[in-house]
This record gives structure tokens, sequence and C-alpha cells, in this order.
């Protein structure tokens, strides 16, 4: 069965969208396909306000992070702030690879921790930091910005996973001097699934010879560099491609283009505000407080009123509609609505979930306000 997905990722793909992804997949070499392969990685480059290089990866977000894990982290001190479920994938990541990781840890729910974090690097000769922007598994906005000042400050490098906030929030990886930040293709792009995207900057790059003997090949961004190098002119990547993924990337880089991305977050932030208010009215809270939120996904806590996964279920058995449950240990009480993609968005895709989450709790003689809720949406 086919459910509407109001999932932080995989999510609603637009229909320009899907029709660029679907048809026959076309040969991943050649000419034609590698001036494609440049022209995105371009525009994803500039998007993330940097002039460095961009690489598209078959596989997952995961990939995008085993590779600047590979690449980055062999041999060295690493620090990783860390307040969610992707924090815990970037240590688990780090330590296969660095000579030492510092896993530090922040209560669920609450950022990074600025004086904290200053008085770490400061102090602990780290060689990288690693850090998620939005950690999907809450959906709180960290502040990559003063997190990477106090990085340079100290000399260190700093990588930033952005897969639940590229194309979603405000990222400017040359003002704010991040080093290379991680991506993938099925949460603010707005895509299938099937690519992780790396973004590094190319003086970062240049340095890739000094870095410690490779202990990957294909996540190691110098087999990545060295096909680009010698096989520009028709191959310039190790692997064959997703074609198909290819083209819907480039579709939604040129619908991220026409719109205008200063635009697009505008709109995600007042989408956001909207639905907060909306949940609020229904009588339940969001698990994040103002001012911290992420823009492209939105964590409700039950307040203990009833059990988070009976309502998913309720929902996505009675409407057709799929939302996302929580990560860890806190299933039955919190819950994660997407409002990425411009499907997700929409209004009508809004109200059927904030009616979904009412007629549940109707149905357990808990009072719900729907018609305040939807009022809240439409404002």
């Amino acid at each position: 069965m086919k459910y509407l997905l109001m999932t932080p990722g995989p999510v609603e793909v637009p229909d320009e969208i899907i029709e660029a992804f679907q048809g026959q997949p076309v040969a991943h070499y050649g000419q034609e396909f590698r001036d494609l392969y440049i022209d995105i990685t371009k525009k994803l480059s500039g998007i993330l306000g940097s002039n460095g290089k961009s690489f598209l990866m078959p596989g997952s977000g995961s990939t995008a992070l085993e590779s600047i894990g590979a690449t980055f982290c062999n041999s060295k001190k690493c620090l990783i702030l860390n307040n969610g479920a992707f924090g815990d994938r970037l240590f688990d990541i780090s330590s296969k690879y660095a000579s030492e990781v510092k896993n530090q840890k922040f209560p669920l729910g609450e950022p990074i921790d600025l004086d904290i974090t200053e008085k770490l690097i400061s102090s602990g000769d780290y060689d990288i930091v690693l850090m998620t922007h939005v950690d999907t598994s809450v959906g709180i906005l960290n502040p990559i910005k003063e997190v990477s000042k106090i990085a340079k400050d100290n000399n260190t490098q700093i990588f930033v996973d952005t897969i639940a906030s590229s194309g979603l929030e405000n990222i400017e990886m040359d003002k704010w001097m991040i080093d290379g930040v991680m991506n993938a293709s099925q949460k603010g792009f707005a895509c299938p699934a099937g690519l992780g995207m790396v973004t590094v900057q190319n003086e970062l790059l240049e340095t890739l010879k000094d870095l410690p003997e490779q202990r990957a090949w294909y996540p190691d961004l110098r087999t990545w560099e060295d096909y680009y190098e010698k096989w520009n002119d028709w191959h310039p990547y190790p692997s064959t491609l997703p074609t198909n993924t290819v083209n819907a990337l480039s579709k939604s880089l040129e619908l991220i283009e026409r719109e205008g991305i200063d635009e697009r977050i505008r709109k995600l932030k007042g989408i956001s505000n909207r639905f907060r208010r909306a949940i609020r009215a229904l009588g339940l809270e969001t698990f994040i407080p103002d001012g911290l939120e992420s823009h492209g996904l939105t964590t409700v806590t039950t307040l203990g009123k009833f059990n988070a996964s009976e309502c998913l279920a309720f929902i996505k058995k009675e409407l057709g509609i799929q939302v996302g449950g929580s990560l860890g240990k806190n299933g039955a009480v919190l819950f994660r609505v997407g409002h990425m993609s411009q499907k997700q968005y929409q209004l009508r895709n809004l109200v059927a979930v904030i009616n979904g989450i009412a007629l549940f709790m109707i149905s357990k003689g808990i009072k719900a306000d729907l018609g305040r809720a939807v009022s809240e949406l439409m404002e």
C-alpha cells in the first residue's frame, strides 16, 4: 500500500522530481552525463555557500559520514559533539578510524553547550570536531556557526552532518569556515534515497596527499579526487552512479534555485511555526523549545496522555499516513512529523496529520481542539 509519507526522511517527493527520476536508466559515463554531474556538484556547493567541491556517492547519508571518517579522521584525535542518535553514529564511524575519540554528550533535546565546547576544544588539542546541524532523532538545530568559530580559533578542523538541514536551513560554509559537510538525497532535497553527498573546501582537498595512508578505498576522498582529476572528461567518479537519482537531484536543485534558497528557508520557518502552534492547540507540546527547533521536522511529545506508537499505527491504518516514530527509548511519548518537501508542507497534508492525531485522541476520550489547531495552521 502507498502511504502519504510525513516522515523526516524519506519524504513525499514532488511530482516534478519524480518525473525526472522515472524512466530507463542512462549510462553513468560519457560527456553528457559527466557535464550533468559537474553542473550538479557546482549547484550543490553553491546552495551550501561553498566554493569547494562536492561529490555524489552511491549510498546513503551514512556513506557520506563514512567518507569523512575514512578520509580525515584517520589516525587523528577527534571530538564528537553529541546530542542525539546521529551524534552517536558520528562517534561510531570516527572510532573506526581515529587514534582517539572524545564523545561529548549533551542532554537530549538541548543544544550543544558553547561554553563546554570552548573549554574542550581549547584544552583538548583536537585535530577535528564533528557534529550534527540538525539531529533528526529529535529535530534540534545546533549552533554550527558558533562552534565553527571556536574550532577555527583553535586551529581545529570542523565537519558537520547537514543531512537533515541542507536545503532547509541557512548554511554558509565559506563564511562560517566549515571544512566539510555531509548530505543525503532523501530529506531536504526531496529526492528518492540513493545518494550520499560530501562537500569539502578546496584548500583541504589540496592536503589529501599529506594524510596518513588510506585504510579504505571506496569512502576515502582520495579515491574520488583521483578519478575526478584523471578521468574528468568522461567518468570523474570511481563507481556506477544511480543515474535516476542523479537526474532527480538535478531537478531538485533547479527548483531550489528557481525559488531561491533564502525564500525557501523563510517559507519553511513560517510553516514550522504554524505547525508547532497547531500541535499545542491540540493539547500536546513540541519536544524542542521555541528558538532551538529545526524547520524541516517537528518532534511532538504526548505529555504522557497516550502512547505515541499506538497513535502512529492508528493514523497509518485509518488515514493512510505514515508519521515518524521516535529513535531510542522515547517511543512511547515522542513522534516526528516531516515537513521537508514541497508535498509534505502542502496545507492539506499538514491538516491531514493534525486531523489524524485529533481523531486518535478523541477515540481515547482525550480532549482535542481540532478546529483551533487547523486555524493555527491556516493563519
